[in-house]
């Protein structure tokens, strides 16, 4: 990879064996047994060995049932960070704003497209209280000086902070969006919010891409899978610029099969993961913020610690001689050197991990 590459793109997930990771927001809860039993019919059924349908007919059929919206408007894509790269390339924007610190590789595609990068910064950074969105009208704002067609980008919750931006905020900014704006809404996390996932809310709302993950939905982060929800010019943009055949055969195979035949127990089990994670997380906040440590409140499978009197870089090092991998945060635009991003596990593992943290950040 590229310096350039190197500089602008960085993730969680890629922990040293042995290692308790907390650097990816996975859900701490293994997939119901239906899923697992799902994936082997689909394997002994051979799906591997074919190619899927290119037009994923049967898929997007299956989520308009599960999400109750029309199936032309679906646009099957191979997680959410596939369409978070292509929705800018498919609706050939000049400009993208995002609203910071937020996921994703727009710097990369800035610097690869040539297109213009504007950001607009959340409100609280640094703080142990509420982090919130930035004000519609500043959004707006940011929008009518750029070029057109543009694209203004915000995930719900926002990843890092947790910060929810709640279909309210939304309304403000459509609205009032300039013509020739899209609204493109990384809603990866969405499912295990407060507010949960509710795609009938954005029928109608002509120029807004919503970004869903399976993955985080049905807990399978080794098979990429999501879609986009928008309107008919977002779905025609995004299907020019997929490939073919972007989500594999088993992945397809698995999640028309999970919630065709198994729809209630997926139920079930997203409002048991929605449950486990707000208790956790809140255990978790709790015991550090009276470690003396500065977190926001969350809406999402992770926390955000700031922590001024020691570097993120040493923090993620001593975090590992401890077994723990963390997520350096210092590579989120508008964050400095002194944030570290936590993943929300099952029990066992967050007291572990508070007991290390608090230990090599001398608080408590």
């Amino acid at each position: 990879m590229g310096e350039v590459a190197r500089v602008c793109r960085a993730h969680g997930g890629r922990c040293p064996p042995g290692c308790v990771d907390f650097s990816s927001n996975l859900n701490p809860l293994a997939p119901p047994e239906e899923v697992v039993e799902a994936l082997t019919e689909c394997v002994e059924g051979g799906a591997a060995f074919r190619y899927p349908d290119y037009e994923y007919v049967g898929l997007r059929e299956v989520l308009s049932g599960w999400y109750g919206v029309d199936a032309d408007l679906i646009v099957p894509v191979n997680g959410a960070a596939e369409a978070l790269s292509l929705l800018p390339v498919g609706l050939r924007v000049k400009a993208l704003i995002a609203l910071e610190p937020t996921f994703g590789d727009h710097e990369c595609l800035a610097r690869a497209l040539g297109f213009e990068l504007r950001r607009v910064l959340y409100r609280g950074l640094g703080g142990s209280g509420f982090v919130e969105p930035p004000d519609p009208q500043e959004v707006v704002s940011a929008a009518r000086k750029a070029r057109k067609p543009c694209a203004i980008l915000a995930s719900d919750p926002n990843n890092p902070t947790g910060a929810p931006l709640g279909m309210k905020w939304v309304e403000e900014v459509w609205e009032d969006l300039p013509e020739g704006t899209y609204l493109i809404l990384d809603l990866a996390f969405k499912e295990f919010s407060a507010e949960g996932l509710s795609l009938k809310a954005f029928e109608g709302m002509e120029g807004v891409a919503a970004v869903v993950s399976l993955t985080k939905t049905l807990s399978i982060p080794g098979l990429r899978a999501g879609f986009v929800y928008g309107c008919r010019c977002v779905a025609e943009a995004l299907n020019l610029v997929r490939q073919a055949w972007n989500v594999n055969s088993l992945a397809d195979c698995l999640t028309r099969k999970v919630l065709a035949e198994f729809g209630g127990r997926v139920r079930e089990f997203i409002e048991m993961s929605r449950d486990v994670l707000a208790s956790e997380r809140a255990w978790m906040r709790s015991k550090l913020l009276k470690a003396g440590l500065a977190v926001p409140e969350s809406d999402a499978p992770y926390l955000l610690i700031h922590h001024p009197a020691e570097t993120s870089v040493r923090v993620f090092k001593e975090m590992l001689r401890r077994g723990y991998c963390v997520r350096d945060a210092s590579s989120f635009y508008g964050l400095s050197n002194y944030y570290t991003r936590v993943a929300v596990r099952l029990r066992e593992d967050n007291e572990g991990l508070v007991r290390a943290l608090t230990e090599v950040l001398g608080a408590g």
